[in-house]
């Protein structure tokens, strides 16, 4: 299990640059979907291109624990409180960002990171890790 603090806000993954230099504004469902993609990747050691959104996240090896800490992350990154069970009971990507944008205000989140000044983004990535990093830190006396 790798423990690993979500670095990026929703900002970041609302509003990809695509060849031509223009921002793509992207939907709550697909944000969330590829935040969820990226962190899956990025904890298990997968090629996020080989992730499929469809698919139950235990066929990538996902085991409880890993869940658990994506859902903290997730949690932070949004900043709300989700269930811990969320992706076990919405095993896929697909179905989990589509139960997170029907039952919680997903978009205002999303707006709330996207109007963030950008000194305040850079300072948060300079900060101790919070969440489950910040849990490690502490645990650990890092």
């Amino acid at each position: 299990m790798q423990l690993q603090n979500s670095s990026y806000k929703p900002s970041e993954v609302l509003s990809p640059i695509s060849e031509d230099s223009q921002a793509i504004e992207t939907s709550p469902v697909e944000a969330i979907q590829q935040w969820l993609v990226s962190q899956l990747a990025k904890q298990l050691s997968l090629d996020p291109k080989n992730i499929k959104v469809q698919e139950p996240l235990t066929r990538y090896g996902l085991d409880s624990i890993d869940a658990v800490t994506l859902v903290g992350e997730l949690e932070d990154w949004l900043d709300l409180e989700l269930p811990s069970t969320l992706l076990w009971d919405y095993p896929t990507v697909e179905k989990a960002a589509t139960f997170l944008v029907q039952e919680f205000d997903i978009a205002t989140a999303l707006n709330t990171a996207k109007a963030e000044p950008v000194a305040t983004a850079a300072k948060e990535k300079t900060e101790k890790a919070s969440g489950w990093g910040g849990l490690w830190n502490r645990i650990s006396g890092s």
